[in-house]
């Protein structure tokens, strides 16, 4: 067997209904033989082995191991990966599917650019049952943002389907069991924050959404509290300089308020809202040794925000007081006239501190897929870390919802 270079690790557990379809779509990848197919059997009641020793038998590109008990997604992970041959992975949920160029493009981008630890793809979404990439019926797609710290920290950005350097393992460790419906989230941010990921600005996948997934809407709340624990365990352990490199170079006291400003903020309009964290980033902003204007500045902001935060909760006296320790009286009417007092978190005006520091860490660009086949960067731009959601969330696809092999939709 030609040397993988990237193992595709497939978890599986009453699913082979979807088994089979996961197979065909693997073996078709345009790596052929240097894509390893990691089979790891979590000792499923069906018939799952049979079905990988049939295509063992014309894909000797294809392992698999059963373990002896039901166990978690999470060791079944730490045992393909220990297990794993190919320098580049990824997770292959037997119910999702690839473009026939997925693992070469997400190869090509992590070979071209060793200072990234992990790339991840846009992907289609559909509702339909072993669909395939040629033949489906998607009518939304997930447009994921570009990669920056802040962002990552604010919502799950890189889907299910990353492809991630093999070697960082020894690093960041292994799979948390801990985290049952979130446990993929929290191995991405470990790898991107310490090796940084980047994001391929081009269709590669097909996500089926299903109720009764791990992570499915049947399991909605469950996953929405593993999620939460994730992000609050990962905001309140990087730190500011690493979500926010500019302060390495301008550590001023006020260079740090305007990124604990951008901190609380992207940390409470973000979907995985957490006011207990934004309220201490600007605490902490607010104790910082300022004065004069950045002092007011600051003061003010701390009023705002507050108000705001007390606004969203419906503690209305709380709000009107906070809003009076405001001397920036434009701001505080534009919240008045947007009914602050009364409405949830995105209706009110959170009021940030413009800083070089916090402009430089919204800066960010992706990789296409040009004319030629080659990679190379979008246009650099700035991103708003809680502005993102229209894509994380589903957007719908423009025209036909068969889409050609490295369109670019």
């Amino acid at each position: 067997m030609t040397e993988p270079i990237a193992t595709a690790l497939v978890s599986t557990w009453s699913s082979a209904g979807y088994l089979r379809g996961c197979l065909d779509d693997l073996v078709q990848q345009s790596l052929g033989d240097r894509l390893e197919i990691l089979v790891i059997d979590a000792c499923s009641p069906e018939n799952e082995g049979e079905i990988v020793r049939e295509y063992q038998g014309s894909h000797p590109n294809i392992r698999y191991v059963r373990s002896p008990v039901r166990e978690s997604t999470s060791a079944a992970f730490d045992r393909g990966t220990a297990m794993a041959r190919g320098r580049y992975l990824s997770t292959a949920n037997t119910d999702d599917r690839h473009h026939p160029e997925f693992f070469a493009t997400m190869v090509a981008a992590l070979e071209q650019h060793p200072e990234f630890g992990l790339a991840y793809a846009d992907a289609l979404i559909t509702n339909g049952d072993n669909e395939t990439w040629q033949q489906n019926t998607a009518s939304k797609r997930f447009a994921w943002p570009d990669y920056t710290p802040a962002t990552a920290l604010s919502c799950c950005l890189f889907g299910a389907q990353p492809v991630w350097r093999r070697s960082v393992h020894a690093a960041v460790g292994g799979w948390d069991g801990g985290h049952r419906h979130a446990n993929d989230q929290d191995m991405f941010l470990r790898i991107a924050r310490r090796f940084g990921a980047v994001h391929v600005r081009e269709l590669l996948g097909l996500f089926l959404q299903r109720p009764d997934s791990v992570a499915g809407s049947g399991s909605g709340e469950a996953t929405l509290r593993c999620a939460m624990a994730v992000f609050r365990k990962h905001r309140r352990a990087w730190g500011l300089e690493e979500v926010f490199p500019g302060l390495c170079t301008d550590p001023s006291p006020f260079a740090r308020a305007a990124a604990l400003f951008e901190f609380g903020n992207a940390a409470v309009l973000g979907p995985y809202t957490d006011g207990e964290f934004a309220l201490r980033c600007w605490q902490q902003a607010l104790a910082l040794p300022l004065e004069g204007e950045d002092g007011r500045r600051v003061r003010d902001a701390f009023a705002n925000n507050t108000g705001c935060l007390f606004a969203a909760a419906g503690l209305g006296d709380a709000a009107t007081k906070a809003f009076a320790a405001c001397t920036d009286r434009d701001l505080v009417a534009r919240n008045r006239r947007a009914g602050a007092v009364h409405s949830p978190l995105r209706a009110t005006e959170f009021a940030g501190l413009p800083h070089e520091v916090v402009e430089a860490s919204r800066r960010t660009r992706g990789l296409r897929v040009d004319a030629s086949g080659r990679l190379s960067w979008s246009n650099p731009h700035s991103q708003l870390p809680w502005d993102v959601f229209d894509g994380p969330n589903g957007v719908p696809l423009r025209g036909s919802a068969v889409v050609p092999m490295l369109s670019g939709v």
